[in-house]
């Protein structure tokens, strides 16, 4: 998400990750009590939850780039409800690490 923080002027795509990406390319989850490819809750992936949170914050600004196209339609399969919870998990993951 950092590679991305000029806006696209040097990178067409923010480099972001999935847990599921994470746990299918790395073995950093090995052993983790968290589930990758869970949203919210207390299982939840951290990455997961702030993956999805980004990309909802900064959707206006990626919907013009062919290179996200496939990760903004899956944002628009999850219900509004999950949406805020996603959104509330993600600032309470935030405030706990004091960068809120």
């Amino acid at each position: 998400m950092a590679a991305y923080s000029d806006g696209g002027i040097m990178a067409s795509k923010p480099y972001v990750a999935s847990g599921r990406y994470i746990d299918r390319m790395s073995n950093y989850c090995n052993g983790c009590r968290y589930k990758p490819s869970v949203r919210v809750g207390d299982d939840a992936f951290p990455f997961a939850t702030l993956y999805r949170d980004f990309l909802l914050r900064h959707d206006n600004a990626l919907k013009g780039n062919r290179r996200m196209d496939m990760q903004l339609r899956s944002l628009k399969e999850i219900a509004a409800a999950a949406r805020r919870q996603i959104r509330q998990q993600a600032d309470a993951l935030r405030h706990s690490l004091g960068i809120a």
